[in-house]
């Protein structure tokens, strides 16, 4: 009888350890979510700190004119307000994923803006792409292409 109720103890014990280590899903879309909308805005106020701290060293982001940008020149054109600056963003039909530890992210944009001192106006499709390290999501990379 002690073996039995030893065992019982044991497989209720075991039973709440894997409850309590589940991963809870609807936290981190939730927290997703809102590092999305703090990621574009970071991008279209030139929050060069934000960015600083919310992507990792190596992230790359991918242009709808065909261009990479490391992490380095993103925050370098984020200090540089006069060549880089949105007068429009407006963002869209967003879904979020979260996958173990990867968010990703699908939206829509259509911008007016200056950037690297040109002037650039069009409507773009971005997945974003960021991995949760403890409890901060961290920027990997972004992709945009033009919608024609």
């Amino acid at each position: 009888m002690k073996k039995i109720l030893g065992i019982s103890f044991c497989v209720v014990c075991l039973s709440l350890v894997g409850v309590a280590a589940r991963p809870h899903a609807a936290d981190d879309k939730a927290s997703f979510e809102k590092w999305v909308e703090q990621a574009n805005k970071a991008q279209t106020d030139n929050d060069a700190k934000w960015m600083e701290a919310n992507l990792t060293s190596g992230y790359v982001e991918g242009t709808s004119f065909g261009t990479w940008i490391p992490k380095t020149q993103l925050v370098k054109d984020a200090n540089d307000p006069a060549n880089n600056k949105f007068t429009k963003s407006d963002f869209s039909d967003t879904q979020t994923e979260i996958v173990g530890n990867i968010g990703l992210a699908r939206f829509k944009e259509s911008y007016d803006a200056v950037i690297e001192g040109k002037h650039r106006a069009r409507t773009i499709i971005c997945s974003m792409t960021a991995v949760k390290e403890g409890n901060i999501w961290k920027g990997l990379s972004n992709h945009c292409s033009q919608v024609e």
